[in-house]
């Protein structure tokens, strides 16, 4: 019997994850949105996918306080799934990936990291299983049920969140262009003061790890100069410091930084360790004054 493969390609919940994503960052670059246009086409009330998609945030993110209830839950959505219309879900996933091919880089595009990527991936394994004849491994398909069963039972707060910002985002769909105009520019405006006290190198790394949030390899190599560039000047301050224990810091901080070079994928974890240097750099130079 052999393993569940899973399809960044034909995983519903991913793709439209990215897609918002790429929306976000669309707006946020002051950009005509491509990925909106998509998410409109093919994720409307019509469509096999927006079906499909309803039972990928279902089994993300509901909740139920026992494990038993969770397995029935599971069961019921496996389910609804099986009378979706395959062939026509088919051809909609097919036209989908053709038309976000001829709008972006498909291979930097999938490459973005998605926080919730093993339970997206879960989902769609078991869903594979009861929409195909196929013998699956039984401990593969069982692994992806025990991931989503305990991002059922133990994620009350998140699933919680997770409804709000739904509600929020419906409601915000609803209102005219005039009153989005308004609410983009409020939304700016307190973004825009949240950040008001970051240096000029932060302000920067945060835009470009935002506008390329789909596009992994722009990013990475904009993430490698920095890093040299901080590593220079972190060393050239410690030259100049005296105090054995800011050394020490400095040093861990350089150590921890250079790694980032290394990674294949920048995540949240080396964009806070970027802007916690220049942070560094910006209270040891005003103490060195």
């Amino acid at each position: 019997m052999k393993k569940v493969k899973h399809s960044k390609f034909k995983n519903t919940g991913f793709l439209f994850e990215l897609l918002v994503r790429q929306v976000t960052s669309d707006i946020l670059s002051e950009n005509r949105s491509t990925a909106e246009r998509i998410l409109k086409e093919f994720f409307n009330s019509k469509k096999e996918l927006s079906k499909e998609l309803k039972l990928y945030q279902f089994l993300i993110n509901e909740k139920y306080n026992s494990e038993a209830k969770a397995e029935k839950f599971i069961d019921t959505v496996c389910e609804a799934r099986k009378r979706l219309d395959e062939k026509k879900l088919t051809k909609e996933k097919y036209n989908l990936i053709k038309e976000v091919k001829a709008s972006y880089n498909i291979e930097e595009f999938i490459k973005s990291p998605i926080s919730n990527y093993k339970l997206l991936a879960s989902v769609y394994k078991i869903f594979e299983t009861v929409t195909t004849n196929e013998e699956y491994s039984p401990v593969d398909i069982l692994n992806s049920r025990f991931t989503i069963t305990e991002n059922i039972i133990n994620s009350s707060i998140k699933n919680k969140d997770a409804r709000i910002k739904d509600m929020a985002l419906d409601e915000y769909r609803k209102q005219s262009d005039d009153v989005r105009a308004i609410t983009y520019k409020f939304l700016v405006e307190k973004f825009n003061d949240k950040y008001k006290n970051l240096t000029e190198e932060q302000k920067i790394l945060l835009r470009e790890y935002i506008n390329n949030i789909n596009n992994t390899g722009n990013l990475t190599t904009y993430v490698s100069k920095e890093v040299q560039s901080l590593v220079k000047e972190l060393k050239t301050i410690q030259t100049k410091v005296n105090d054995k224990v800011t050394k020490i810091k400095l040093a861990e901080t350089i150590d921890n930084i250079k790694k980032i070079k290394s990674a294949k994928m920048i995540k949240e974890n080396h964009l806070s360790a970027l802007m916690m240097g220049y942070e560094l750099i910006k209270e040891l130079k005003s103490k060195l004054k």
